[in-house]
């Protein structure tokens, strides 16, 4: 009968909780049938009709083992022995445990049996504890009274209802915070959104890829502001979009300009307003951070032009860039903060306030220009690579404005000197006029033209106009019917730096005299038309009609030096002959006459402002070429 009894003393196993988890489920569905896709509800349907047709018993056969035939005896060997080593562990730990059992009863049982106990007692337990020292009893425990168990159940139903209002206050709080959350989220995207549609480019952050962030600033800038116009777009507390700009952030300034005329300022440029805007100041922010960069990097090039400018009298102090105007003046060009008002006294509202802020945007439009011009390089194929790396290139920002100046300089000073020169030619009553053509280069005639490059724009084309000579054309009307073309040119640009002046003098002028003639000084300028309006005068005097009231008449007046203003008459009939100096100055117009043989009468007459009882030249040289006998 033992050899029939068959007794596992294995623990009973425990099925492993991670068998039917998703971990292994997946490995081995992809192991036995290959991927989901091949599993279908036909393909399963199929197999569980084909075992329920022919596999009825395939549950209640054994897997049987087949032994391979070349499988070692001696490891079998060991693995027998293995297996007795274990059910021997497992038998003498079953013992051990039922000898702990047996002590512990007959421990219990030597309170009431003692002798009986010993018996079955360990000698380890009899000498380690003492016998009677363990009992039992059997008492009743005592009933609690209905109000103890009515206490007991409110005391509950109290824990039962705290722990519910507890979770539902937790629920609560989770649900507003939730909602909290989805609104600001929702302020968050929204204005992430009006950004987008604004037109405003949004990326990723090169380092922070889970970060949104806005490029505001200008691909083909200089390097150190182009890396500068990438923003983070944060989620500020409230919900609201915070821009972010690191380190960079600081009080944002613009640009202004100012006239200065004799140490007085007489007008500035506009600075624009801090606009609020209510409904996405995220925008506004996003603007003005643009403006900035954009208005720093405008400021660093023009001091970078300034330093190539030092012979046109351009410099720099005190960060304030220093250009010279109209005749005493100077244009300043600073940096100020945004948020500073100027209200300066002394500034007027007038011309100089509107020539600020033409110079201001045209800086401005300059340097978007040269943006376009980077777009235009970068676009066209690269020179060859060599080891030098190409120097960066100086903006031509300050030299149209300052080119616009000096000729505006210049035409204001020849429109100066034409009205003294000419104010005593009037006042000797000649007829004599000019006219001037302010910036003839720039005619709209002129700024339409064919674009060939289809990828120029028209504004292109505009600044290129500025970029090049500025031309102003003088028409001068003298007496002699004399017509004077003078040409204003104005170029700071390599070679030619600085104003010329082109006269060009119709075919009534001496054959002397070329017919151009180009001058770089204005004080040259001046002396050549001085000496022009001396011809012109000599050749009026000689045109003018004889006297027909002198006793004794006399041939005409003729040129004798005419390049000096000299003219000479003679009196045929008493051998005598007159002389006569023209003088033509700046600001006034002298005549002076005598005899030629013997001792001459001397004679002279001025034209200036000073003077009110003036006659004309040609009444003066009436008198001048009778001679009179009762005298």
């Amino acid at each position: 009968m033992t050899e029939a009894l068959s007794l596992s003393l294995r623990a009973w196993p425990i099925k492993d909780p991670n068998l039917d988890s998703l971990a292994n489920l997946i490995p081995r569905i992809n192991e036995q049938r290959g991927a989901f896709r091949n599993v279908t509800e036909s393909s399963l349907e199929e197999e569980i009709r084909a075992l329920e047709a022919g596999g009825a018993h395939a549950e209640d056969r054994e897997p049987t083992i087949v032994m391979g035939e070349g499988q070692d005896t001696k490891s079998e060997r060991e693995d027998i022995l293995a297996a007795r080593e274990d059910i021997l562990k497992q038998v003498a730990q079953a013992q051990m445990e039922a000898l702990y059992a047996l002590d512990f009863v007959s421990l219990l049982l030597s309170k009431d049996t003692p002798r009986q106990a010993e018996i079955s007692m360990s000698p380890h337990l009899k000498q380690s504890v003492p016998v009677s020292s363990l009992g039992l009893d059997i008492t009743r425990l005592p009933q609690p009274s209905e109000t103890e168990k009515r206490d007991a159940q409110l005391v509950s139903q109290g824990w039962k209802l705290e722990g519910l209002a507890s979770a539902a206050d937790s629920l609560l709080r989770s649900a507003s915070r939730l909602e909290h959350e989805i609104e600001q989220e929702t302020t968050y995207w929204g204005q992430i959104l009006s950004v987008k549609q604004q037109g405003w480019s949004i990326c990723r952050l090169p380092r922070e890829r889970h970060t949104l962030g806005v490029r505001y600033g200008f691909v083909e800038a200089a390097p150190d502001f182009r890396d500068r116009g990438l923003a983070a777009l944060r989620r500020g507390v409230d919900g609201n979009t915070v821009l972010d700009q690191g380190l960079t952030v600081s009080h944002h300034k613009t640009l202004r300009v100012q006239i200065r005329d004799r140490s007085v300022l007489v007008g500035t440029s506009s600075l624009p307003g801090v606009s609020g805007n209510v409904d996405n100041p995220i925008e506004e922010l996003i603007l003005r951070a643009r403006n900035n960069i954009f208005e720093e990097e405008l400021f660093h090039e023009i001091n970078r032009e300034a330093r190539t400018l030092a012979c046109q009298v351009v410099y720099s102090l005190d960060n304030v860039i220093h250009v010279p105007s109209l005749d005493d003046g100077e244009v300043l060009i600073d940096m100020v903060p945004l948020s500073s008002g100027l209200t300066q006294s002394g500034v007027s509202s007038g011309e100089e306030d509107k020539l600020a802020e033409s110079i201001a945007l045209s800086l401005r439009i300059l340097l978007s220009y040269a943006h376009r011009q980077n777009l235009r390089r970068r676009s066209q194929l690269p020179p060859p690579l060599t080891e030098r790396k190409p120097p960066r290139v100086i903006y031509a920002i300050l030299r149209p404005i300052l080119t616009y100046l000096q000729h505006q300089s210049a035409l204001t000073a020849t429109r100066r000197s034409l009205r003294v020169m000419l104010r005593p030619f009037v006042a000797a009553g000649l007829r004599c006029d000019f006219d001037v053509a302010t910036l003839s280069s720039l005619k709209p005639m002129t700024l339409v033209e064919v674009n060939t490059d289809p990828g120029k724009a028209q504004v292109e084309t505009l600044i290129d106009a500025l970029n090049r000579p500025l031309e102003s054309s003088v028409t001068i009307t003298l007496p002699a019917l004399t017509k004077l073309d003078v040409r204003i040119r104005t170029h700071l640009y390599p070679p030619t730096l600085g104003t010329d002046y082109i006269v060009t003098a119709n075919a009534t002028a001496p054959p002397s005299i070329p017919s151009t003639i180009n001058f770089t000084s204005a004080s040259d300028f001046e002396e050549h038309l001085l000496h022009l309006f001396t011809l012109d005068i000599v050749t009026t005097i000689v045109n003018f009609p004889p006297a027909g009231n002198a006793e004794i008449q006399s041939d005409t007046w003729l040129a004798t030096d005419a390049h000096s203003g000299e003219l000479t008459k003679s009196f045929s009939d008493l051998g005598k002959s007159k002389r006569m100096v023209i003088s033509v100055l700046r600001d006034k117009l002298e005549i002076k006459w005598g005899w030629m043989n013997g001792k001459p009468e001397q004679g002279s007459y001025v034209w200036d402002e000073d003077r009110v009882d003036l006659k004309t030249l040609q009444k003066i040289v009436e008198e001048v070429g009778v001679y009179a006998t009762k005298k």
